[in-house]
């Protein structure tokens, strides 16, 4: 016992004070400095190979093993699998992975605390049965802090938890019959808050939805009817007396051509109104004048009782839906033609000045449109009193169409008119 402990001495000695340690054992053995070496390397070997180690870096490793061992098992991963699983609420799934967490580092915490003071006292008849009164201390503390923590954290959580459930019952209020309800907004500056307005954002949107769908429905119902009502009459008129009377024969035919045609135009723009809501914008970089001539030159073969000019100049190049452009031109330069007699003026422009990006201008010398239809005149299906019905072949959608489009490119529909002197449109782009 008393070699080993000298061994022991040795080990721990620095290599410096050893002759000190040689002069006070008397032993002649230990007289070269060579000798002393090997017996040192020796007995660190041994030691080794028996896995002793100093009492400060044992329970420093075993500290390391223990927090490190949940992360080394996925604990978290598996924990979130069974959480995603399971159907609680999102209170208790929680407080069972924030006590979980919490217990687990308390855990290791307590037994790098008993490690260390079991190392310590160990042998030590002065500190008998202390660590077992430290592990039942540890215990009971433990498991009260586990359950205070997890009190807390339900309690913090119903508190945060609250603007959802406060959602969650708005939203079962909502129904499609009224869908002008909006959530009230959160007394949160956080992502409750944020959530609470993206929901009401997209109520906004599917409001507006709706709306546009009910007067889709509501606006092509009641313009289709007169014509379906013309060929249903002049079928029923074939099938008296068509077959008798050449003349009812021709004409029933001519109205049923031309209502249908007239049919089948308020289906496209109907269907062309309702996409213009939806359509993604493709901006490209084109040359307006070189477009908008190419437009008025196919005006002006095709409509010779006409003066149709357009007023352009030098290279405008804009970045905008060419497109959607071009259509808007077309419905405007089609309305003012229709709307002018014979031998009448129609003009076309578009200019560039400070302030805006584009102005496009459309003038003509018809009719013009009373004050009062002025601001009706962007509504579906709207027609002036005079010389504007279904005789005219509008439907009432293009100038809708028109504005849709401009709202779609960002852009400004305006319109000045006067009762016997012309309209004039400008669709200003900025």
């Amino acid at each position: 016992m008393q070699e080993e402990t000298q061994k022991e001495n040795l080990i721990e000695t620095p290599l410096q004070d050893f002759s000190e340690t040689q002069a006070y054992s008397g032993t002649e053995d230990f007289g070269k400095k060579e000798a002393v070496d090997e017996t040192l390397e020796e007995l660190l070997q041994e030691k080794r190979a028996k896995g002793v180690v100093t009492k400060k870096n044992s329970g420093f490793k075993r500290f390391l093993l223990t927090v490190s061992y949940p992360f080394r098992i996925p604990f978290l991963f598996i924990l979130s699998k069974i959480s995603s699983k399971m159907k609680t609420p999102l209170m208790v799934k929680m407080l069972i992975l924030f006590s979980s967490m919490f217990a687990l580092l308390l855990i290791g915490y307590a037994v790098f605390i008993l490690v260390t003071v079991s190392s310590n006292v160990r042998g030590d008849p002065n500190h008998e049965g202390l660590v077992t009164q430290l592990i039942i201390f540890t215990a009971v503390i433990g498991a009260l802090a586990v359950i205070l923590f997890t009190a807390l954290t339900g309690v913090i959580s119903s508190i945060m938890l609250q603007p959802i459930r406060k959602i969650t019952q708005e939203i079962d209020d909502l129904t499609a019959e009224d869908l002008s309800k909006r959530l009230a907004p959160v007394d949160t500056q956080d992502e409750f808050l944020e959530l609470t307005n993206r929901i009401n954002w997209m109520l906004d949107d599917i409001e507006t939805t709706f709306k546009r769908q009910e007067s889709f429905i509501s606006d092509a119902s009641h313009e289709l009817k007169t014509p379906i009502a013309v060929v249903a009459g002049y079928a029923n008129l074939l099938k008296r007396w068509g077959s008798k009377n050449e003349e009812i024969l021709h004409e029933s035919i001519d109205a049923i051509r031309r209502e249908s045609e007239n049919m089948q135009h308020i289906v496209e723009q109907l269907l062309l109104l309702a996409k213009i809501g939806q359509i993604h914008t493709q901006i490209t970089t084109f040359d307006v004048h070189v477009v908008l001539s190419e437009i008025i030159d196919g005006y002006k073969l095709l409509h010779d009782t006409h003066d149709v000019t357009y007023n352009g100049g030098e290279a405008l190049l804009i970045n905008t839906d060419r497109n959607l452009l071009i259509e808007l031109v077309r419905i405007l330069t089609d309305n003012a033609i229709r709307y002018t007699a014979k031998g009448g003026q129609v003009a076309v422009s578009a200019f560039c000045e400070e302030g805006y990006d584009l102005k496009i201008v459309v003038s003509d010398t018809g009719m013009g449109i009373a004050e009062k239809d002025l601001p009706m005149i962007f509504d579906r299906f709207f027609r002036c009193d005079r010389a504007r019905g279904r005789e005219s072949g509008g439907t009432g959608l293009g100038l809708t169409i028109a504005k849709s489009i401009a709202d779609a490119l960002n852009g400004v529909l305006e319109v000045e008119s006067q009762e016997g002197v012309g309209t004039t449109f400008s669709f200003t782009l900025y």
